[in-house]
Order: structure tokens, then C-alpha cells, then sequence
């Protein structure tokens, strides 16, 4: 898959959605990476062979008042050995969203999410489509504990395609000086009904995943 088109994504994304320079001391944000434990079926039938995926993304956060802020993820997804054909997509998440709740117990943020299936194939078929979602992520601490119970949902239908990806885990909160590294651990599905071809394509994803992120 290529990552220089996920590059140049991030870099109009964050220009577009750029906040005023001096307030740049302000801000803070999230960089992580998570590789998953996949299990596919294409279509209702079991794939063989599902590789691991990789899942990366940052988002930038600030005080500005109306302004959204902003998040990109990318996941790679590769399967093989299915009747149904095989499925390589690169899916981009470009998030605008809003910290509805934040202090040191619960967070709730919510938005859009502009999904983006790039280099896509499906039985000698190729799709580069976009589609739109809405996004809800929340987060819990247990009191008394390092430990952050999480959940992220995204989803959409628009022109005959159904898209859903949700993940729900632990984090564990590790203090550094001038940011916090958290492990994060925990159960990612995607169903997606892609409708761009002349029957269905119908994906379901479904594993553990472990990762870690650095929040500043």
C-alpha cells in the first residue's frame, strides 16, 4: 500500500483545519499506532489468510472556541483466499470533532468522520471512494487506578454503502515528563457493505488489537 498519499492527505487535512500560530503553545494532541489481530469473511465466507493490519494516526486538539479539531488514522487491510475474491483497501479516517466532556474522569468527544478507501481491490476491480460518518469517542477512569476503560465508534450509509468501525478496550496511563505513554489494548470490528461494484462487496474484520499512543 502506499503511504505517500496518506502523507500528503495529513498535510492538506491539517492545513485546512489550521489554528492561528500564536495560539500553537496552546494545543495538544495524539500520535499512536496499533497493529490488529484480524479475522476476515468477504462476503460470508471465511478468508484463509488475513494479514495483521496497521493502524496509525495523530490528532491535534486546541482551545479555540467553534473550531473543530482534528484527527487522522490510517488501517492497511489485506485478505486473501477467499471464494469470494481477494480485498486490499487502505482506509483514511479525516476527523473533525468536538470535546463535548473533558476533565480527569470521563472525556466525550463527537464529529464527522470523511472516510476515504484508497488503492482498493475486489475481484480485479478497483474503488477509490469516499464516504461519510459520524464519530463518537468516549473515555472512563477507574478511580484509584491507572486504567482508562475506551470506545470509538464510527459509522455511515450514504448511496447504497454501509460503513461501521468500532473498537472498545483498556488503556493503561504511564506519566512521562511532557506528555503521557499509554498502552492501549482491546477488540476492533469493521463490517463494511461496499456497493460500488455490481453486487455487494460485504466485509466483516474482526480481532484483538495492542498498541500505544503518546498523549501531550
Amino acid at each position: 500500500m502506499k503511504t505517500t498519499s496518506m502523507t500528503l492527505a495529513a498535510a492538506a487535512f491539517t492545513a485546512l483545519l489550521a489554528m492561528p500560530s500564536q495560539a500553537a503553545t496552546l494545543a495538544g494532541g495524539k500520535v499512536g499506532a496499533d497493529a490488529w489481530f484480524m479475522d476476515a469473511d468477504v462476503k460470508n465466507v471465511e478468508a484463509d489468510d488475513a494479514s495483521t493490519a496497521g493502524s496509525y494516526y495523530a490528532a491535534l486538539e486546541h482551545p479555540l472556541p467553534l473550531i473543530p479539531n482534528a484527527k487522522i488514522r490510517q488501517t492497511s487491510v489485506s485478505v486473501d483466499g477467499t471464494r469470494s475474491g481477494n480485498v486490499d483497501f487502505d482506509q483514511i479516517d479525516f476527523v473533525a470533532y468536538y470535546e463535548f466532556l473533558d476533565n480527569d474522569l470521563v472525556s466525550v468527544d463527537a464529529g464527522v468522520n470523511l472516510q476515504r478507501f484508497q488503492s482498493g481491490k475486489f475481484k480485479g476491480q478497483s474503488f477509490d471512494e469516499w464516504q461519510p460518518n459520524l464519530y463518537v469517542d468516549a473515555r472512563v477512569g477507574l478511580v484509584g487506578t491507572p486504567l482508562n476503560v475506551f470506545a470509538t465508534v464510527s459509522k455511515g450509509e450514504f448511496d447504497g454503502t454501509s460503513t461501521l468501525d468500532a473498537e472498545a478496550g483498556l488503556i493503561y496511563q504511564l506519566g512521562l515528563i511532557a506528555a503521557d505513554l499509554n498502552v492501549r489494548g482491546g477488540y476492533r470490528m469493521i463490517d463494511h457493505d461496499f456497493d460500488y461494484f455490481n453486487k455487494k462487496a460485504e466485509l466483516d474484520l474482526t480481532g484483538f488489537f495492542v498498541g500505544a499512543e503518546l498523549d501531550f
